[in-house]
């Protein structure tokens, strides 16, 4: 640190404003830098949580396994009756078809019969039935006049014993009505909900046997109505399926007589249909009609194949290459004349070679090859004339031909379609007589049948009075509460967690500043302060001067760990001022501050600690000394030697001293933006190795910003548990809004007890030799250090 930081005729800081601790001048944005969010899940952080909230889960625990076995143990005993039923799908299917009693074959169409026997079972048409054949709709456990007594069993019956009071039937009593049927009607309803609301059926896996259950605080009673639950539901299947026999057999008669009379049109209406388009040969004629179009398919075929090669030649003929075709040029006749020409050729040629043109021979055979000639171009031209006229010939068979297969298609279609109605009039005719005779053979079956039933439900086992009650469970009901308490405490902890906005680890705190953290400092121990009694709150003045009271302690080490902190936090070393400052009030910026000056005058340097906090001074009263002369009487006052001496004051703490607040000011803010203060600072800057100075908090004053372009470090002191993540953001932003060097964070009063710092308590309590805890000791005998400002 160079004392050209502060100019010797102004006392102006010179320092640029806003530089970064590693001299970068670009401000830094806290909220840019923080790290991107981890979608990996961390398990050590939710044991982390549980944890630190254990106090939490134990209670809602502790509260919830009380609680059930309070209930348990009010509970009435209640006994369960069961009875063993094998249900066995029926066959009784009228049609191949259809099934009257909706009961499909199959895997899934026997587990849909299963599950609709199982809610028949727990009908309200079963249930009622029991209560009429059983007389019991006035019976106590039905009536609700035996029911449980728990506190839970009462809460659960309020609004029923209300609606009792206010139903019809308590009406008609208080009116003298005497409706006895609708009376007793109401009666079993009501009786049979309360019994429904008994009964549990249960199917056997991999069986056809089901398990009916009837609740009771009767073991007699609820035997008693499984047996009766089980009779009236085999009585009542068979009444259904003799019901469903009925309605089939009406059902075929109905359908008998109709399906007689769609047999009767559909045999007239193909009859009819066969002798109007004789279709007795329709057969033969339909396969006649198809052999004589293919012949012309196959005719037409060839004629046009010929016709595509004399069409070529036809066009060669047009365009004047006639000499080209192969069949003008190369039939027989002139082949045989081009061989005749040939050999008078050959023949003139050696002639020549010994007389003269006019030479009689010579002339002869010229005459003869021009005959030649002559011959083959007529032969050519016959040849040509050939060839267009069986163009024509085949052009006009090709028409002939196309005209032919039409009218013979048409012939085909016409029969196919008499063809294709008369099988649709026979298949009709077919269908109506298969339903016919299948109609007739199933109504045969039910007059042979009739009155014969087929009972297809067994009793394994008739239900008989349980020897012991199935409820209350206690291990069952303890098991459950401990189940339901774990998940609930580790819910309430997880929401705690989650709504709690205080900062308390030092890895939170990096992530939401971007600046490192300084410093850790733990809470103090009522037992390291030397008092009698632990519950007894610690004066503020203790824990301000506990470093210089007990060097030795863990609380002095952390306050050494910021010192060599801050030794690193420039590239020029230990920064010369420092302001110290917080989000709020309560943080412990104070104490942070007089401990921090304790441990760097202990370390050998001259130190001035300035109260700038000017609206609730603190120093003064920390240290004993008047609050009068102090920093608001520097800047009121003259630069006289004299009112400089007066306003600073020494301490017990060798190199320590303090420039108290001074007279109380109505203007804090526009003091402390003075001319003056810059030359307070700057003068003792150059007076002592270091100055700490303690300021307002941050938020809603402007005090600490205003102070913050003056220093050369501001260090912000947050409190564990207590300061709002939220404060520390909007403080950081501010901060960073007026450039001000911001060293980093310290986070005091941090509980070592806490999971979240096992790894420092182990560190502390190892470390240290004379803080070892005493036996019995617990974290209710600690206090957040300087826990008031």
């Amino acid at each position: 640190m160079t004392d050209g930081r502060y100019d010797d005729q102004t006392g102006r800081h010179l320092k640029p404003v806003g530089q970064h601790p590693q001299g970068q001048m670009v401000p830094y944005d806290p909220f840019q830098a923080q790290p991107e969010d981890d979608d990996t899940i961390d398990l050590r952080e939710y044991w982390r949580v549980l944890v630190k909230r254990r106090w939490a889960i134990a209670s809602v625990l502790a509260i919830i396994v009380v609680a059930s076995m309070l209930s348990t143990i009010l509970m009435v005993p209640e006994y369960r009756a069961t009875a063993t039923i094998q249900i066995t799908p029926p066959n009784s299917q009228i049609l191949e078809y259809a099934n009257f009693t909706s009961e499909n074959t199959g895997y899934y169409g026997q587990q849909q019969f299963f599950t609709t026997q199982n809610q028949i079972l727990e009908s309200r048409e079963i249930a009622e039935a029991v209560v009429r054949t059983e007389g019991v709709e006035q019976h106590p456990e039905l009536t609700g006049e035996i029911r449980q007594r728990s506190l839970i069993g009462e809460l659960k019956s309020l609004p029923r014993a209300i609606g009792r009071a206010l139903s019809p039937t308590r009406t008609a009593q208080i009116s003298g009505q005497t409706d006895s049927e609708a009376v007793r009607e109401r009666r079993v309803r009501s009786a049979a909900a309360t019994l429904r609301g008994r009964i549990s059926v249960e199917p056997v896996r991999n069986s056809n046997l089901f398990r009916v259950s009837v609740s009771a605080f009767d073991p007699q009673f609820a035997a008693r109505m499984a047996n009766a639950i089980v009779t009236e539901y085999t009585r009542s299947t068979m009444q259904r399926r003799f019901q469903a026999g009925n309605q089939a057999r009406e059902f075929l008669e109905d359908e008998l007589a109709d399906m007689r009379i769609q047999l009767e049109r559909a045999d007239q209406a193909l009859l009819d249909f066969a002798q109007r388009n004789q279709v007795a040969d329709l057969d033969q004629r339909i396969e006649m009609a198809t052999s004589t179009l293919n012949d012309l398919n196959q005719r037409l075929s060839d004629v046009e194949t010929e016709l595509v090669t004399l069409g070529s030649y036809k066009t060669m003929i047009e365009r004047g290459q006639a000499a080209d075709i192969n069949m003008v040029n190369e039939s027989a006749e002139i082949r045989q004349l081009r061989q005749q020409r040939a050999q008078m050729a050959t023949e003139y040629a050696s002639l020549s070679q010994r007389f003269r043109e006019d030479y009689p021979t010579l002339v002869e055979l010229r005459n003869q090859m021009d005959t030649i000639s002559d011959q083959i171009a007529e032969e050519r031209t016959l040849a040509i004339r050939g060839i267009l006229s069986r163009y024509n010939s085949l052009t006009a068979e090709a028409e002939s031909l196309r005209e032919a297969i039409e009218t013979r298609e048409s012939s085909i279609l016409a029969l196919n379609q008499q063809g294709v109605q008369y099988n649709i009039l026979k298949r009709d005719f077919e269908t109506n007589r298969e339903l016919y005779d299948g109609l007739l053979q199933r109504m045969k079956e039910i007059g042979v049948a009739a009155g014969v039933q087929e009972n297809n439900i067994a009793v394994i086992d008739e239900a008989l009075p349980p020897g012991g009650p199935f409820k209350p469970n206690l291990s069952r009901n303890l098991t459950f509460a401990i189940v339901l308490g774990l998940m609930a405490g580790v819910g309430l902890a997880l929401v705690l967690e989650f709504f709690d906005s205080s900062v308390h680890r030092t890895e939170d705190l990096e992530a939401l500043t971007g600046r490192p953290v300084l410093g850790l400092v733990p809470m103090v121990k009522a037992k390291q302060m030397r008092v009698d009694n632990p519950n007894v709150a610690l004066p503020d003045r203790a824990v301000g001067h506990y470093s210089a009271k007990h060097p030795k302690s863990s609380v002095s080490e952390a306050f050494r760990s910021l010192r060599t902190s801050l030794m690193f936090s420039t590239p020029e070393g230990m920064p010369k001022t420092i302001l110290i400052t917080s989000p709020g009030p309560g943080d412990g910026k104070t104490t942070t501050a007089i401990n921090l000056a304790t441990v760097m005058a202990q370390n050998g340097s001259r130190v001035l600690l300035i109260d700038a906090d000017l609206r609730k001074p603190r120093l003064h009263r920390d240290f004993g000394k008047p609050q009068s002369p102090g920093l608001t009487n520097r800047i009121a006052g003259n630069n006289s030697e004299g009112n400089e001496t007066a306003s600073i004051v020494t301490t017990d703490v060798e190199g320590l001293f303090v420039m108290p607040s001074g007279n109380q000011a109505p203007n804090p803010a526009e003091l402390l933006s003075s001319e003056r203060m810059s030359k307070i600072i700057a003068m003792n800057a150059r007076a002592f190795d270091h100055v700490i100075i303690d300021t307002a908090p941050i938020l809603g004053l402007a005090d600490s910003m205003v102070l913050s372009r003056l220093v050369d470090g501001v260090i912000v002191v947050t409190s564990a548990g207590k300061t709002a993540k939220e404060s520390i953001k909007a403080s950081i932003r501010r901060l960073m809004q007026v450039r001000a060097p911001v060293l980093g964070v310290v986070l005091n009063a941090v509980d070592l007890d806490s999971p979240d710092y096992a790894y420092y308590s182990s560190y502390y309590y190892n470390y240290e030799s004379d803080d070892e805890p005493e036996e019995g000791e617990t974290a209710g005998g600690r206090k957040a250090l300087g826990a008031t400002r």
